[in-house]
């Protein structure tokens, strides 16, 4: 491909490439941005590191303190925003750069000029899809890169980095990719822009869910550990463990083993069970507690969490291929009017 088509085809598609492109700049320049702000405020990392646990503790009325106030205002007022904004900019950018490549040809009438002029319609659709595909990817990798910086401030923090996956680094990548591959085979099969645009978001969006809803499926399937430190010290409060996320919960035997939530509640008699209310045991909970059962909150930790970044990739790229293959066959075998 010579860079006079791709010039021509960027100047074709140059409304949607160009929205996509400032999106994705604008949400890389704002991240960088926060980072600026969070660097200049100059809080030492012994203050940054694990705040969130920290805090509730003596911590909170030390010395980092009046530090860490502005710092995480910054973070989690004008960060979290940006990282919302993630959450729908590479299928948005995605459905922009694919949904009128071959749509617009066929509602324009101008599909069998181009496609004859070409000679081969599949050269046609690589030559119109590789320089947008390529120009998009520059703007959403560089969102991609400088939200996984401003991520690791959230990381240090003491969120887990399982929190944000997808809204940074490759997974954006990969989302966006899924997004224009759909858009792409929505705009060939139904030959017109705003439909296509229209159905490829809410398709989108319910790809989106599915795949939330089976990492959750996922994540709860992994064993719970308890997610707490406790001391040898019998009055003193049992300690969270920095990043880790409540998936269920156990209880503690008096002889130190770990059973789960519904072994301990099996152990309570029938008729102290009766006065649970139907949302929290807590008659059952103080009979086990008085007989030296300790309830605890079990989880994994996020580095077991973030095994399912390449699960994610691989469903989203399958999407993606799939959808530009089958773009390809629509173009080979469809009329052009």
């Amino acid at each position: 491909m010579t860079l006079a088509a791709a010039r021509v085809t960027l100047k074709q598609h140059r409304f949607e490439v160009g929205a996509g492109f400032l999106a994705a700049l604008v949400a890389g320049i704002s991240a960088l941005v926060v980072v600026y702000r969070l660097n200049a405020l100059e809080v030492p990392f012994s203050c940054i590191d694990g705040w969130l646990e920290r805090a509730d503790g003596p911590d909170g009325a030390g010395p980092c303190a009046a530090l860490m106030r502005p710092w995480t205002s910054v973070l989690y007022e004008e960060g979290e925003r940006i990282f919302e904004a993630m959450r729908i900019l590479p299928f948005t950018v995605g459905l922009l750069a694919g949904v009128p490549i071959v749509a617009r040809e066929l509602e324009g009438r101008t599909a069998q000029t181009a496609w004859s002029l070409e000679g081969s319609r599949v050269r046609w659709l690589v030559r119109q899809v590789a320089p947008i595909l390529v120009l998009l990817g520059v703007g959403v990798g560089f969102a991609a890169v400088a939200m996984a910086i401003l991520d690791t401030y959230k990381v240090a923090v003491g969120d887990p980095g399982f929190l944000a996956l997808g809204l940074y680094g490759p997974l954006v990548i990969f989302r966006a990719f899924a997004a224009f591959g759909a858009g792409l085979m929505i705009g060939a099969l139904l030959g017109r822009t705003l439909p296509a645009f229209v159905l490829g978001a809410a398709l989108a969006l319910a790809l989106a869910l599915a795949v939330g809803a089976v990492r959750d499926r996922w994540l709860w399937s992994l064993p719970g550990v308890p997610i707490v430190t406790l001391s040898a010290d019998p009055h003193a409060e049992p300690q969270m463990v920095p990043r880790m996320l409540t998936t269920d919960w156990g209880y503690l035997t008096p002889d130190g083993r770990m059973i789960s939530n519904e072994e301990g509640l099996a152990l309570v008699p029938p008729e102290i069970a009766a006065n649970d209310s139907p949302v929290q045991p807590v008659a059952s909970d103080e009979w086990l507690h008085e007989r030296g059962y300790t309830l605890l909150p079990l989880g994994v930790s996020d580095e077991m969490a973030l095994a399912w970044a390449p699960y994610e990739a691989l469903i989203f790229g399958l999407v993606g291929s799939l959808s530009i293959a089958t773009t390809i066959v629509v173009v080979n075998r469809r009329r052009p009017t």
